[in-house]
């Protein structure tokens, strides 16, 4: 009941509740940062951060007892967010520099040309390049900054001194650049002398990545605010006399005492109820925060998330198969009547009625064909002696169908994608009737090219691992459907037939889930177990899916995504 009353106080914009809120959760949010950052200094930008967004964001609170919960997704997403940003930030080594310029500590930037150092400051990131321009040239207080820019003046002092060390970089650079210049030919020599000291001390460069600079930043790009200095009117020396007060003003510790600054955040965020409440203090150098991609309910998006579209190749392989033995009938068009109407075609289950039957059919031309099979249904009649057990039975053997499919994705938002795409399926089945070498065989086989549509619903997205929820309906069409019929008498193959059977459309309905490993950003492997539904045709072609509506399926493939 405490968290929930200090919440409706926070909501109510009461400050002492903020700060003790504050107060309480501080050092847990720092643990979460923790996990995904190692630089103290950075973990305290990114804890800011993660408390502005909280501080205006308790209407997405939905319920106040998991409050904890839900600041530490929030800071969790932001941490997660900003380790993901400098993945991809290029960074440029500053160890050889570092060396060079220890016996040269006596060069300052009194040295350097005005248009050298203007230009230095055009480079910085933009909210730094304002708020140097409007301290130092044009003499504005912070708080005056603040007003003009929108933002808190603790942020304007803490981007003044960020651009200030920035700038003695930049200056520090000009020269090493100037004296590299001057001893190339020597490095040149050195670098083609040495190989092994290079491969050294590019190992200890990645040990190391405190000596390394940030170059470019992957920020979305956003109107720039344009800020006006009349140079014009300044004398020369005298603005190149304010630019280098203001750059060596920075010291060692005034990064640290900044960072201390910024660390009594409770100060400077209960003061931001006079402030629009939707503006978020964005610190140049690290990501753009929405907020709604930051709830508790919502995971920061990955460069695989971002992929909207992808291409699939999976196979469902023959791992399995069923046998039945179940009666059969042979049907047959029966002789013409003495009254020479037609009757209606006979089904005959028993192997004496089926040889008597054909004993008694006329001469149609094809009678050694048809002496075979009534040899077949003698000896299979006989075996019963006389006891009415000739009755004719089918043995089955079906086949697990086999299918690839080639499918495109295509990805709607973070969770919910359409696939469509063509799938080919082969399935199998064999038949026999009769025993003891007098057998008639038959062998079935059905071509099937399939229309598939899918929705697949994203449950897990991290690195390296996905797992994904899926409908599908698919309807298919029958390309192929041979069925080669063998006739054995006393074990030896007396004659074939080979014909078609009408196998009909085929529809199907399945869920699943699946699992994906990405290799690469582009290219991950997956399994896909489904369970699928086929819909009865009313057809008598027996197949395995008319044996078993219901079956598992699992396929596996390879997935391109772009």
């Amino acid at each position: 009941m405490e968290i929930t009353r200090l919440i409706e106080r926070c909501r109510q914009g009461d400050a002492e509740a903020l700060g003790e809120l504050y107060k309480t959760y501080a050092q847990r949010m720092k643990g979460v940062c923790r996990r995904y950052i190692s630089d103290e200094q950075t973990m305290d930008d990114v804890l800011h951060d993660a408390f502005v967004i909280i501080f205006t964001s308790f209407d997405r609170l939905r319920d106040d007892r998991k409050a904890e919960s839900w600041m530490k997704s929030i800071t969790r997403n932001v941490a997660a967010k900003y380790k993901d940003q400098q993945k991809n930030i290029s960074f440029v080594p500053l160890q050889v520099a570092e060396t060079l310029m220890a016996p040269h500590e006596d060069i300052t930037v009194n040295t350097l040309p005005l248009e050298e150092m203007l230009k230095s400051i055009d480079k910085l990131p933009e909210g730094y390049r304002n708020v140097f321009r409007l301290s130092v040239l044009s003499g504005m207080s912070h708080n005056e900054i603040a007003d003009m820019l929108g933002i808190l003046p603790h942020s304007s002092s803490s981007q003044l001194a960020r651009a200030k060390k920035i700038l003695r970089k930049m200056m520090q650079q000009y020269w090493v650049t100037m004296l590299l210049l001057l001893l190339m030919p020597l490095t040149f020599f050195l670098l083609r002398n040495d190989n092994a000291i290079v491969k050294e001390n590019i190992a200890k460069q990645k040990e190391t990545p405190k000596h390394y600079i940030e170059q470019k930043t992957n920020q979305q790009p956003q109107k720039p605010l344009i800020v006006h200095v009349p140079l014009h009117s300044t004398p020369i020396h005298t603005l190149q006399s304010l630019i280098v007060q203001a750059i060596d003003s920075i010291k060692p510790d005034s990064m640290t005492n900044m960072t201390a600054q910024e660390q009594t955040i409770p100060d400077s965020i209960l003061n931001k109820k006079q402030a629009d409440t939707t503006h978020i203090i964005e610190k140049p150098g690290r990501p753009h925060y929405n907020i709604a991609d930051l709830s508790c309910d919502k995971a920061i998006t990955s460069p695989h998330n971002r992929q909207k579209r992808s291409i699939q190749l999976a196979y469902v392989g023959a791992f399995g198969e069923q046998s039945y033995n179940r009666p059969y009938g042979f049907t047959e068009k029966p002789i013409i009547s003495t009254t020479g109407q037609p009757t209606s075609p006979v089904t005959f289950q028993y192997w004496s009625d089926y040889a008597a039957f054909l004993a008694e059919m006329p001469d149609d031309g094809n009678s050694h064909k048809r002496n075979i099979i009534m040899n077949i249904a003698l000896n299979n009649a006989g075996d019963a002696q006389g006891t009415g057990a000739d009755k004719i039975v089918r043995k089955s053997h079906h086949y697990m169908p086999v299918s690839l499919s080639l499918a495109f994705n295509y990805q709607f938002n973070r969770r919910l994608a359409l696939e469509t795409g063509l799938s080919y399926s082969r399935l199998k089945s064999e038949f026999e009737m009769g025993a003891n070498g007098n057998t008639i065989n038959q062998q079935q086989t059905i071509h099937y090219i399939g229309i598939l549509m899918k929705s697949t619903c994203n449950i897990y997205n991290r690195k390296p691992w996905s797992i994904y929820a899926s409908l599908r309906l698919t309807t298919e069409i029958p390309l192929r459907s041979p069925l080669n019929t063998y006739y054995y008498l006393h074990g030896t193959l007396q004659a074939t037939d080979k014909t078609s059977i009408p196998a009909p459309w085929q529809w199907s309905l399945g869920t699943g889930f699946g699992l994906q490993y990405n290799l690469t950003p582009g290219i991950g492997v997956f399994a896909e177990p489904s369970l699928l539904y086929y819909i009865p045709t009313g057809t008598q072609v027996q197949t395995y899916r008319t044996q078993h509506p219901l079956n598992f399926s699992l396929p596996l493939g390879i997935r391109f995504t772009w």
